[in-house]
């Protein structure tokens, strides 16, 4: 009898596990949303790129020119300073033979990239010229982020849930149906950060940056729940 209990209790449960539950009909929405802050941290790449007829000479050449370049940030920043080496590369310089001919390494170049990090922007001019008047031969690039994303971030993604809630009404009134219960949400963040580079015409004028604004861009997808 005991086994008998068991064997109907099991199948009971299996039937339950096997049954679908009804499908919610419903209707998906996008909103999307940008919030504009202004920056207050800069990263700025600044390299050296030496040259000479062994990797060795080019490396030792590299080494004391690169090591001038961020002495003279620290004394232009402060010894805690946020100064890190992001890119090193050492590669043969090959000639251009004339057809048939193979080509042979003459030299070697090694390039050493610096990233510096700035919370005072008002810096930003003052670190290119100090690095290039100290031996930098390459400004890689200059970006513009936030300390904290915190508040934008919510700000967008509050906007954009919004838009697609919206969204989903407007839609869900072309259908003669009511929205109702959000059933799914997701979203997606980005950052963007153009930024413009004006060189001077030379002299001792510090070069001028603009940075410009980081844009902070949400997108929300939702499902929604409709009823007649």
């Amino acid at each position: 009898m005991k086994t008998s209990k068991l064997l109907i209790g099991f199948t009971f449960t299996v039937l339950l596990s096997g049954q679908t539950p009804a499908r919610v009909a419903s209707i998906t929405a996008v909103g999307d949303a940008s919030v504009s802050v202004t920056p207050d941290l800069a990263m700025v790449d600044v390299g050296v790129a030496t040259q000479a007829t062994t990797a060795q000479d080019a490396t030792q050449q590299n080494a004391a020119q690169a090591g001038a370049v961020i002495s003279a940030l620290q004394v232009l920043l402060g010894t805690n300073a946020s100064i890190k080496t992001i890119s090193y590369s050492v590669s043969p310089v090959y000639n251009n033979p004339s057809s048939g001919q193979n080509s042979t390494i003459i030299g070697y170049v090694v390039t050493n990239v610096v990233e510096v990090r700035l919370t005072d922007l008002t810096l930003l001019g003052k670190v290119i010229d100090t690095a290039i008047q100290s031996g930098a031969n390459r400004v890689q690039g200059i970006s513009f982020s936030l300390q904290d994303r915190t508040a934008p971030v919510a700000q967008a993604l509050k906007i954009a849930a919004s838009r697609a809630r919206s969204q989903a009404a407007a839609i869900a009134s072309g259908l003669n149906v009511n929205i109702g219960t959000v059933l799914r949400a997701s979203e997606g963040v980005n950052l963007a950060n153009p930024t413009t580079l004006i060189p001077t015409a030379g002299g001792a004028a510090s070069t001028p940056i603009e940075t410009g604004m980081v844009v902070v861009q949400a997108s929300v997808t939702i499902e929604v729940a409709i009823t007649p």
